[in-house]
């Protein structure tokens, strides 16, 4: 019967998670919660807070098969262990669609059951151990120092099995002992835990073993005021559970509305599991590529390649619209793929490329165009290429979308078509995405929707920036076009070495001369883009030596094409070089920006 029904201990929701009694329908957003947060649950829950109820919907018959189901996570690995496995439920009993409450449960079952891996500061961002602090959860028994979270009074804490070594009583430097919470479910029989309690090995004391007994209660015989409870709905419209779940989290924060919009998209999607095809899409382009999107970027492009309104709104994700994408799902999966794979050939990755917006005109003019085969390496778009890359260049240093991106989208799509009409079927069957029959990217038309002024003031801010910011990238790109990125072959370099700087300080001090400070020594007149081998070839020679010995019999040519202005280049005289550097890189950048 439908309503709030009897309430479960903690050890009941992990055997129904362990046996796929809960599941997840594909319309739940993802697991975001962080270590704290399930850090502070656990304390909540020992000092017998109530967690708010939950919402589950039992699922049987035909809708086993209507919809796609999820197991939940049994690990998690930021970036890569944060898909939930499907399930096939087409011979599996009746069983509960958790509608509410997956974070919680999900917290719950991998601090008893699993593990949490987060990223090494300085390490790749690749799938392997050594790249990864493996935790498990632990709870401190005997709690003499200050706790690492605020506001808390039983410290549970994710810790490194670096540390640990996976031990079951794990003691810290200040002799403190933790316990290893999955090892809780091993002495479930009371006879095991009193075996435990009077191990030799460990030595509880009183204080210990009542912290202990605590948490064997939490788990096995939990109190009232902490069981989980929930109210179960059994329609059999899945329509309706969909609803509920929309309904329940519109009105609060605790779900993004770009995890709403994602709920209706999957939920209406009808021959492709829409949850998978975008995680899968998104991953490829993030661990592959070597970008930084999300989800709301395919919806916002599902917008902007279709509809008449580019802002999130639930009513723009109705069915007619999402089973239309569906239909054309694979060109746009292809087209977003190979508009990364050509800002990748730009030398653009995700430190470099600091706004996603900026991509969906490429991604518009590249799908709409049809030309997803050939942008790539076709000779004949070379031109169009050249200029796409102008344009997200420009877009990088002029910021043009701030903090009213969808409107600056709108306009920019203008630029494509003045009035966008998606309410009939010929919309989709691209009769008409243009005014006109455009050749090129439009560049121009584009850069004049932008609210900005290109001044001097500006382009002397603009050499500001440091070495490592994606306008510095999109500067020196912009002024040595000429390089190859296509493989990232390319560095950024200090032409007066950075290592040197200390030399040029210690000498201004004892000259009595002003010394730069090393932001500006670190800054774009002090820049360049120089092929991998060469740039190795170079090392930390000074920048005269460099010039007069390896380019003696081009040094003029090469000077020119370098920017490196006609001054005495030792490093005695970098602040002449400075000035006169900028001012050829400003003089430059007017002629590439149109500056007048």
């Amino acid at each position: 019967m439908a309503g709030f029904q009897p309430p479960i201990n903690i050890i009941e929701a992990i055997e129904r998670i362990k046996n796929n009694e809960y599941l997840l329908p594909a319309f739940q957003r993802e697991y975001v919660w962080s270590q704290e947060q399930i850090e502070r649950l656990f304390d909540s829950l020992m000092r017998g807070y109530p967690i708010s109820s939950m919402l589950f919907w039992k699922v049987r018959g035909e809708n086993k098969t209507k919809w796609q189901f999820y197991q939940f996570l049994e690990k998690y690995r930021e970036r890569y262990d944060t898909h939930n496995k499907k399930f096939d439920t087409s011979m599996h009993n009746d069983f509960y669609a958790i509608l509410d409450g997956q974070q919680r449960l999900t917290s719950i079952y991998l601090a008893l059951c699993g593990h949490y891996d987060t990223h090494r500061y300085r390490k790749k961002w690749e799938n392997e151990d050594d790249n990864f602090h493996i935790c498990d959860f632990y709870f401190n028994l005997t709690a003499t120092q200050e706790t690492k979270n605020s506001d808390i009074e039983y410290e549970f804490l994710w810790l490194d099995r670096n540390d640990t070594k996976e031990k079951v009583i794990y003691i810290d430097k200040f002799e403190q002992k933790w316990f290893k919470c999955k090892h809780i479910l091993e002495l479930k029989m009371f006879h095991n835990m009193k075996k435990f309690w009077e191990s030799p090995d460990y030595n509880f004391t009183e204080q210990e073993l009542e912290k202990l007994g605590e948490f064997y209660t939490l788990i096995f015989s939990t109190s009232n005021n902490t069981k989980i409870n929930y109210y179960l709905e059994e329609d059999d419209k899945p329509e309706k559970a969909v609803n509920i779940f929309i309904r329940i989290n519109s009105g609060g924060t605790s779900l993004d509305y770009s995890d709403i919009l994602f709920s209706y998209a999957v939920a209406n999607w009808q021959n492709k599991d829409a949850r998978t095809e975008i995680n899968d899409l998104v991953d490829y382009i993030n661990n592959n590529l070597g970008f930084n999107i999300s989800k709301d970027f395919i919806l916002k492009a599902f917008l902007f390649l279709y509809h008449s309104q580019i802002k999130f709104q639930i009513n723009s994700f109705e069915n007619g619209f999402i089973r239309k994408i569906e239909e054309k799902w694979s060109n746009i999966k292809t087209s977003i793929i190979k508009t990364f794979v050509l800002l990748k050939n730009f030398g653009l990755d995700s430190k470099t490329l600091s706004s996603n917006n900026a991509v969906f005109p490429i991604v518009y003019y590249i799908y709409h165009k049809n030309l997803t085969e050939n942008i790539i390496d076709t000779i004949s778009l070379k031109n169009d290429r050249e200029i796409i890359k102008k344009y997200i260049l420009g877009a990088i240093l002029l910021k043009p979308f701030g903090g009213s991106g969808d409107n600056v989208l709108t306009n920019i799509r203008k630029v494509f078509i003045k009035e966008f009409n998606n309410n009939s079927e010929e919309e989709f069957n691209n009769i008409k995405f243009f005014d006109e029959d455009i050749q090129e990217f439009p560049l121009e038309n584009i850069e004049k929707t932008y609210k900005y002024v290109i001044d001097n003031e500006y382009l002397n801010e603009l050499m500001n920036y440091r070495k490592d910011s994606a306008e510095a990238f999109a500067v020196l790109s912009l002024l040595f076009n000429f390089l190859d990125t296509k493989n990232h072959d390319f560095h950024k370099d200090h032409l007066h070495p950075i290592s040197k700087y200390k030399d040029y300080e210690n000498y201004t001090k004892s000259q009595n001369i002003d010394c730069l400070e090393y932001n500006i020594y670190d800054s774009l007149p002090n820049l360049q883009l120089l092929d991998s081998n060469e740039n190795m070839s170079k090392g930390d020679r000074n920048l005269k030596e460099w010039v007069e010995e390896l380019h003696k019999n081009d040094k003029s040519e090469f000077m020119k094409k370098y920017l490196i202005p006609d001054v005495d280049l030792e490093l005695e005289n970098f602040n002449e070089f400075y000035e006169a550097r900028k001012e050829l890189m400003i003089k430059k950048l007017k002629e590439i920006l149109r500056v007048l």
